[in-house]
C-alpha cells in the first residue's frame, strides 16, 4: 500500500502542469514608441526580455479584454471566473463595489480549487485592493500553502510583508531592515523576484518523486502609480514621450458629459503625462527583470517543459486621449484592452491568437490545462482550445464590459501621487486649466474647470464588444443608477472600431435602428447571465 501511494504521488506530480501567472497593474497595449499612433503591444515595448521569452517564445492574444477597468473588480473577475455583476455587492458596498469574499473561499476562487487539486500555491504581491483582508481569509481558509506578500502594495518600498507557510503553519508579519534589507534592495518588484524563486526553491529542491505541481501567483504593482522606478533603472528612457494620438487631447461633444466638457490640456499636463509615460516605462523594466529571474529559476530544475507562464494586466491605461488626463475606468480600447502572453508545453511559439477572451476566462483556462473540473457557477470560459491541442474550441464573438463609477468627481490631479517634484515641469500637476480648487462636472463642450476623468452622473455603463468576420464594433449604454431601463439610461455611443480605431466618431444616432436594437438586446442578456448560460 505505501509503495502504491508514492507511485500514486509521482503519477500525481507529473501528470499535473506547473503554472507561474505574473499580473501587473495599469500596463497598457497601445502606449509604445509610435509618437502618433497606437501600436500592438504598447507599454512591453519596453520589455524585451519578456517579449523574447513569452512572444517569440509563446502565443500572445490579440483580443484580451478585462470584463471592468479598475484594479478590485477586475481582479476579483480574475481570481473567480465571474463577471462584475456577478460579485458586486448587494447595494454596490464592497472593494470599489464588488465583494471579494469569493477569491479567498477554497471552492470558489482560484488558489482554493488549485490547492484542492494537489498544487502548491504561492501568492506573491498585490491581490485585490483590500489586501490585509483578502490575505487574512487565505490564511485562514487554508486556501493557500504560501504566502510572501507586501501589505502596503501602494509603496514601491515597502517593508512590511505578510508571511505564511502551511508546512509549519507559522503566520507572521516580516518587517524590512531598511538600511540592511534582505535580498539587498526595499524595492518591492525586485523583492518579490527574489521571494518567488526562494519558494521555489523550498518546494523543488526535494526528491524529483515527493515534488507537487506549483502554481506561483506573482503581482507586481507597476507601473501603477506612483510608478517608482527601482534605483538602477532611474534613467531609462529619459528621451521618451508619451504618444500624441490622433485622438490625444481632442474635443468629444458626442461622448458622456464628464469627458465632453473637458477643455484642452495645457502644456503642463502635457509635461506631466510624458513624466508619468517615462515612470511607467522604467518600473516595468523591473517587471522585466522578474519574469527572467523565474523563468531562469524554474529552467535551474529542468522544469519548462512542465511550466506554463501567463503574463497579463487588470487593465490598460490612457494618457490623454479625449482630454482625459491620466486614468483608466472607460470603456474604450486604451483601458479595456490588456496584454496577455502565454507560453509552456504545447503551445506554439511566435504566435498571435486573435479569439476574443478576457479576465473571467482564466480561471476556467488554468483548471481546464490543469486538468481540474470548472464549477459550473463560473460565468467565464476555457480558451485552452485556441492554444493547445485536444482541447475544445470555445470561441466567442462579443466581450461585456462593466464600470460602476468610484468617485464622485475625480480630476487628473489623482496622479499628484507619483509626483517627484514641480522641478520636473514648470509647476505642479494640473487640475484643471486653470488649476480650481473645486470641481464642477459643466455641462458645455469643452468648458469645464478641472480635467475629469470619472464621475458618478455619467461614468458609470456597460458595453458590448463585437468582433466577428463582418464587424468590430463597441456599443456602450451610461446609467449612472445601474438599474438599465430604457428610461434610466442617460446616453449611448456607438463606434465603427475597424475604421475608427481611436473612436473619436460616435456613430450611434446615425446607425440603422435594427443594429442598434439588435446590440441593446445582446448587452441586455450579456448582462443578465450567471454560470453556465454566459456566452
Amino acid at each position: 500500500m505505501l509503495l502504491s501511494g508514492v507511485v500514486a504521488s509521482v503519477v500525481l506530480a507529473a501528470s499535473k502542469p506547473n503554472i507561474v501567472m505574473i499580473l501587473t497593474d495599469d500596463q497598457d497595449t497601445r502606449m509604445g514608441t509610435n509618437p502618433s499612433a497606437y501600436t500592438d503591444i504598447g507599454s512591453m515595448e519596453s520589455q524585451p526580455k519578456l517579449r523574447k521569452l513569452m512572444m517569440e517564445g509563446g502565443v500572445r492574444m490579440e483580443n484580451f479584454f478585462v470584463n471592468t477597468p479598475i484594479c478590485c473588480p477586475s481582479r476579483t473577475e480574475y481570481f473567480t471566473g465571474r463577471y462584475y455583476h456577478n460579485v458586486r455587492g448587494t447595494n454596490g458596498e464592497g472593494c470599489m463595489h464588488v465583494n471579494t469574499t469569493d477569491v479567498h473561499t477554497p471552492d470558489t476562487g482560484l488558489f482554493g480549487l488549485l490547492t484542492e487539486a494537489g498544487y502548491e500555491t504561492g501568492v506573491f504581491g498585490k491581490t485585490t485592493n483590500d489586501q490585509q483582508n483578502q490575505l487574512n481569509g487565505l490564511y485562514h481558509s487554508k486556501t493557500v500553502t504560501y504566502i510572501d506578500s507586501p501589505l502596503d502594495f501602494n509603496n514601491y518600498n515597502c517593508d512590511t510583508y505578510y508571511r505564511y507557510n502551511s508546512s509549519t503553519g507559522l503566520q507572521y508579519i516580516e518587517k524590512l531592515n531598511k538600511t540592511s534589507p534582505v535580498f539587498g534592495t526595499t524595492y518591492q518588484t525586485a523583492q518579490l523576484s527574489n521571494r518567488t524563486a526562494l519558494w521555489l526553491d523550498t518546494i523543488l529542491n526535494v526528491p524529483v518523486g515527493e515534488r507537487k505541481p506549483f502554481f506561483a501567483y506573482v503581482g507586481p504593482h507597476a507601473p501603477h502609480f506612483p510608478s517608482e522606478p527601482a534605483p538602477w533603472h532611474v534613467h531609462l528612457y529619459n528621451n521618451y514621450t508619451a504618444p500624441v494620438t490622433p485622438n490625444y487631447n481632442i474635443s468629444s461633444p458626442n461622448k458622456t458629459r464628464h469627458i465632453m466638457q473637458n477643455a484642452p490640456l495645457n502644456d503642463l499636463a502635457k509635461c506631466w503625462e510624458d513624466q508619468y509615460f517615462r515612470d511607467r516605462w522604467r518600473t516595468l523594466a523591473s517587471v522585466d527583470d522578474l519574469v527572467q529571474i523565474i523563468h531562469d529559476k524554474v529552467e535551474e530544475y529542468d522544469l519548462l517543459g512542465n511550466t506554463f507562464f501567463i503574463y497579463s494586466s487588470d487593465h490598460g491605461f490612457k494618457l490623454g486621449q479625449w482630454r482625459v488626463g491620466v486614468s483608466k475606468m472607460h470603456p474604450y480600447e486604451t483601458d479595456v484592452r490588456v496584454p496577455f502572453l502565454i507560453s509552456g508545453p504545447g503551445i506554439p511559439t511566435g504566435k498571435v491568437v486573435s479569439d476574443v477572451a478576457g479576465n473571467v476566462d482564466i480561471l476556467p483556462t488554468i483548471l481546464d490545462i490543469a486538468g481540474v473540473p470548472i464549477p459550473d457557477f463560473v460565468d467565464g470560459r476555457s480558451f485552452a482550445g485556441a492554444l493547445l491541442p485536444n482541447h475544445k474550441r470555445q470561441q466567442r464573438t462579443i466581450w461585456l464590459s462593466e464600470y460602476e463609477s468610484t468617485n464622485e468627481l475625480l480630476a487628473m490631479n489623482f496622479a499628484s501621487i507619483w509626483a517627484e517634484s514641480s522641478s520636473v515641469c514648470p509647476g505642479p500637476i494640473p487640475k484643471g486649466p486653470n488649476n480650481p480648487s473645486t470641481c464642477v462636472e459643466g455641462t458645455e463642450v469643452g468648458q469645464g474647470n478641472c480635467y475629469l476623468v470619472d464621475s458618478t452622473e455619467s461614468n458609470t455603463w456597460r458595453a458590448l464588444r463585437v468582433i466577428n468576420d463582418t464587424h468590430n464594433l463597441q456599443y456602450i449604454e451610461y446609467d449612472h443608477t445601474w438599474k438599465w431601463n430604457q428610461s434610466t439610461i442617460q446616453y449611448r455611443e456607438l463606434y465603427d472600431v475597424e475604421a475608427d480605431p481611436y473612436q473619436i466618431h460616435n456613430i450611434y444616432e446615425s446607425s440603422d435602428q435594427g443594429i442598434k436594437s439588435s446590440l441593446q438586446q445582446q448587452l441586455s442578456d450579456y448582462y443578465k447571465c450567471s454560470g453556465l448560460s454566459c456566452p
